[in-house]
């Protein structure tokens, strides 16, 4: 049986993700985990992109003329090397592969030009895929936060009026309130009670990761959820509008309008359509039966989603090495 050496260098949680379960069970090899220096496969991730010593390597980048024939493995912080891996960039953030060398990239980004980038939005990383025969356990990814991964048919089916029947509340999960959505969330509290939870409601609450509750149990007692994505981004869609629309409240989001490839646009509320009063027009609306009842007959994917473009791609990797 073929072996094939991988590792992992400043990724999330990828050993539990959609592509990697892919990746072992295409791959038909053992998988044997290992330091960068001797791997067949690197595994790039974002979350080392803005730490000191990242900048600083970027500099040397800038300023010394052929750093990459004089450090070849600068990128990946390894001077030991004596193959040449397969690097494959990826990340549920809207980072650019092009900061990094890589051969192939996975990332939520639209828009990419590169035959070797495959589009992957996080949302679809939390969908349960035992009908593919992908298994993981419910702790792991935004299972662990939601309460269980995402059901196909849950997000094909409509809305229903379950979120007209609990307290007109909204609730918010947040790490930060940084702008637009300190502003977002100072509007909404004008008008309706907003109860905060995460890290920056919680100072015990270190990240989301360690959060003591499921998203899910709280969402039953609200009739809205505020969920922001973090910029306006084409592509970089997270979990925070299924998880609203599981959770059986009406997702009241801001993301870039491309999320309408995604997601059906009459299933939720974005806030970029109503920036320019301030928001004054959707919270009006917001008290309205009428407008709230157009939700309740809509699902969230109007197609149903499958893993078919996943798998030709995760192949094309596993041919590479």
């Amino acid at each position: 049986m073929k072996k094939i050496k991988v590792s992992f260098l400043w990724t999330y949680d990828v050993k539990n993700s959609t592509f990697f379960k892919l990746f072992e069970k295409l791959s038909e090899a053992k998988i044997e985990f290992t330091k960068p220096d001797n791997c067949d496969l690197l595994i790039l991730g974002s979350y080392d992109n803005n730490s000191i010593k990242r900048r600083f390597l970027n500099y040397i980048k800038k300023k010394v003329k052929n750093s990459s024939l004089i450090f070849p493995n600068l990128e990946t912080y390894s001077f030991n090397r004596k193959i040449k891996p397969v690097k494959l960039f990826i990340t549920h953030e809207n980072y650019s592969p092009a900061e990094f060398k890589y051969d192939f990239s996975i990332t939520p980004n639209l828009g990419i030009n590169d035959v070797n980038h495959f589009r992957f939005p996080s949302w679809k990383d939390y969908i349960d895929w035992s009908h593919e025969n992908i298994f993981r356990n419910s702790n792991v990814l935004n299972s662990k936060r939601f309460g269980s991964f995402y059901k196909i048919e849950n997000l094909m089916e409509s809305q229903g009026n379950k979120f007209l029947e609990k307290n007109r509340k909204f609730c918010m999960f947040t790490s930060h309130l940084n702008e637009p959505r300190k502003s977002m969330y100072l509007s909404f509290s004008k008008f309706f009670e907003v109860d905060g939870f995460g890290p920056y409601f919680d100072n015990n609450i270190k990240n989301h990761q360690t959060s003591n509750f499921f998203k899910k149990d709280i969402m039953n007692n609200y009739a809205f959820n505020l969920c922001p994505h973090n910029s306006l981004f084409p592509g970089y869609y997270e979990e925070k509008v299924p998880d609203a629309f599981l959770g059986k409240c009406l997702p009241v989001t801001w993301a870039d309008h491309n999320i309408k490839y995604d997601f059906n646009k009459n299933a939720f509320v974005n806030l970029l359509d109503y920036t320019h009063n301030n928001y004054e027009e959707i919270i009006y609306l917001l008290k309205d039966d009428n407008f709230l009842r157009k939700f309740t007959d809509q699902p969230l994917l109007l197609s149903k989603p499958d893993l078919n473009q996943e798998i030709k791609f995760v192949k094309k990797i596993i041919d590479s090495l």
